[in-house]
């Protein structure tokens, strides 16, 4: 019998509240009749090894509390492991797109009803090279000082860290030469960043494409072109009031399969973790996982 929950839950995420609600939560699925196996996890190969004892005849969902990158570690793990269970989401993190994304509670005891007795929407994921992402993969500025940002700075000044970061280091930076197959359109430009996106929320940044769709086939590609930095600082309002996609300093097209390579090769970041060095190759895996959603 499926009576088994997984959770995955990271200890410091969003100052580490969510070890003050372990207790509520298992007694919720306690009373359901379902059993919570939690697993402590400070990276994410720890995900994979402990994730290796799950066997989907036995499991009713698993769980992932944490930020977005806990939740890449989860799904990863499930797609390679190929445990074929719904994922629930706690948004724990400081930044926590896919779950505002899909309209997720904050509140714990709102979305445990919705995982014992709610519904399921299926999603697709993206795969780049032998990776997975629910969400975002990208490279460039941002992508670089998200994983220059200490978790302390994160939890005092939430996704503030990043974009502090961010303009400390935007007066050293230099362009980026990005070479873009979209389904046999190529395009050659210099770009200060690109994202690649499964869902329309990123970076905090809410509706940054309003037209995603995590369950229409298609990603969408979004990249930021050279600009001076009194432009810059316009253009991150224009991605606040949702102006961004018609500067002529922005490219936007959506797309199914994208080759992607950047001279000189850069860190990346799938979902906030480190992604796969260049060159990429991104495709769409159409419903591949289902998710508890209000």
């Amino acid at each position: 019998m499926s009576n088994k929950v997984a959770l995955f839950y990271n200890p410091v995420a969003g100052g580490g509240e969510f070890k003050r609600k372990l207790d509520s939560v298992v007694l919720h699925f306690q009373n359901a009749g379902l059993q919570i196996i939690p697993w402590r996890i400070v990276s994410n190969n720890e995900i994979m090894v402990q994730a290796g004892k799950i066997s989907s005849a036995e499991y009713h969902s698993v769980i992932a509390a944490g930020g977005d990158g806990t939740i890449h570690g989860v799904v990863n793990a499930m797609m390679k492991l190929n445990i074929d269970v719904p994922l629930g989401i706690f948004p724990e993190g400081t930044v926590n797109d896919v779950a505002s994304y899909l309209n997720i509670p904050d509140k714990t005891s709102e979305y445990c009803k919705i995982i014992t007795s709610g519904n399921k929407s299926t999603i697709d994921l993206a795969q780049v090279n032998d990776e997975y992402f629910i969400n975002v993969a990208s490279a460039g500025l941002l992508a670089q000082t998200a994983h220059e940002v200490d978790h302390h700075l994160k939890n005092v000044f939430g996704k503030m860290a990043y974009y502090m970061k961010t303009l400390e280091k935007l007066p050293k930076l230099q362009p980026l030469q990005l070479h873009v197959n979209a389904d046999g359109q190529v395009y050659d430009m210099e770009m200060m960043l690109f994202m690649v996106l499964n869902g329309g929320t990123a970076g905090g940044f809410q509706g940054l494409v309003p037209q995603a769709n995590m369950s229409d086939g298609i990603l969408d590609f979004l990249a930021i072109k050279p600009v001076p930095i009194h432009r810059f600082t316009q253009l991150l309002y224009y991605f606040n009031r949702g102006l961004h996609l018609k500067d002529n300093s922005v490219l936007y097209f959506q797309a199914k399969h994208l080759l992607i390579d950047v001279e000189p090769h850069i860190v990346t970041d799938l979902d906030g973790e480190k992604g796969p060095d260049f060159p990429w190759e991104i495709r769409t895996i159409s419903n591949a996982l289902q998710i508890w959603t209000p």
